[in-house]
């Protein structure tokens, strides 16, 4: 006869703040002088810090926030990137409420299309090398982001092929691309591709091309792992089921190598996120070209300190939210509690 085993959950212990502190910050004499020590360089760094903000030349900030939402975006065409960008933000808001209320993902991702579609349209008299600033940074990270994906799938799945041409190929693309820095990606579809293309990329759609290119090449290593993870008797469980090699692949190894692959993901799509800062290098206006561009004025000559602390807070701030979201992402999905 079988028996079952329930497994308990360990007791909660509820400590008081005193209980606490003793345990943790004051545990003897080492720990005690360290917990003091350390105390007293944060205060005086934060005391030194909040007397340098007090003083600081803000205006700089204040006095430009279109200039560093939307760039050199002409007047006329500005309100339409506030709409575009409104129904995007009103979209996330809802997509959050939507996932608290149980809405099926399928209408979530419905109503993003068409929020999208939406969205182009409105900004569709506007070019893209119109576009600047914050605006230009979140949208080269969400097309990189967007097609970098669907490319990396396709290429580790390549990379785990059984036919030795197809893995040949994604290996070759993975190793060269990850073999060379990011700024050399860039200038190289900066600078070489526009003798093969000629105009017909803007500078804006080459920089996104390259994110695009590079970002690939790691998503593909790490779906390879995420495949690689699956245990090997599903795929032949599946298999000995009838299913043809694709099919093993999209019902049954996919679906658990994604999920396992999101930690990775995000951490790479945040790390594409702060790439973006090095468009500036070919002369894109992003939020780092709009900094540079500002510094130039003679006004506000001597506020480098106010504009990297500035751009310093944007990134902190988006990358803080991505981070948010997947670690909701990742409790919903129970990882980490395996």
């Amino acid at each position: 006869m079988a028996t079952r085993a329930d497994v308990l959950a360990a007791p909660a212990e509820r400590l008081t703040v005193r209980e606490w502190a003793r345990r943790n910050l004051f545990d003897g004499v080492a720990n005690s002088l360290l917990t003091v020590l350390t105390a007293a360089g944060v205060l005086a760094a934060a005391a030194s810090v909040a007397r340098w903000a007090a003083r600081a030349h803000w205006a700089v900030v204040t006095e430009n926030l279109r200039f560093w939402l939307v760039g050199l975006m002409p007047v006329e065409l500005v309100w339409r990137a506030y709409w575009a960008g409104g129904l995007v933000v009103a979209m996330a808001a809802l997509t959050v409420l939507g996932l608290r209320a149980g809405v099926a993902g399928r209408r979530l991702a419905g109503a993003w299309a068409g929020v999208l579609v939406g969205a182009g349209w409105v900004m569709s008299p506007v070019r893209l090398d119109q576009v600047g600033g914050l605006y230009l940074t979140v949208l080269l990270a969400a097309v990189a982001i967007g097609a970098s994906f669907p490319i990396g799938v396709v290429v580790g799945i390549g990379r785990v092929s059984r036919l030795p041409v197809v893995r040949a190929l994604a290996t070759v693309y993975i190793e060269v691309i990850r073999g060379v820095p990011f700024i050399t990606v860039l200038l190289w579809f900066s600078v070489f591709v526009t003798l093969v293309s000629g105009d017909a990329l803007s500078r804006v759609q080459r920089a996104m091309v390259a994110m695009t290119v590079f970002t690939s090449a790691y998503v593909a290593e790490i779906v390879r792992g995420g495949i690689q993870s699956v245990s090997r008797g599903q795929v032949e469980a599946a298999r000995a089921l009838g299913l043809s090699g694709w099919q093993t692949m999209r019902t049954v190894v996919l679906p658990q190598a994604i999920t396992n692959m999101i930690p990775a993901l995000v951490g790479q799509f945040i790390s594409l996120f702060k790439d973006t800062s090095l468009a500036v290098i070919i002369g894109l206006s992003e939020l780092v070209g709009t900094g540079r561009a500002l510094l130039a004025i003679t006004r506000y000559l001597h506020d480098v300190q106010e504009v990297y602390v500035f751009l310093l807070v944007v990134y902190f701030a988006f990358t803080s939210i991505l981070s948010a979201a997947s670690r909701r992402l990742e409790k919903a999905m129970g990882l980490g509690e395996r």
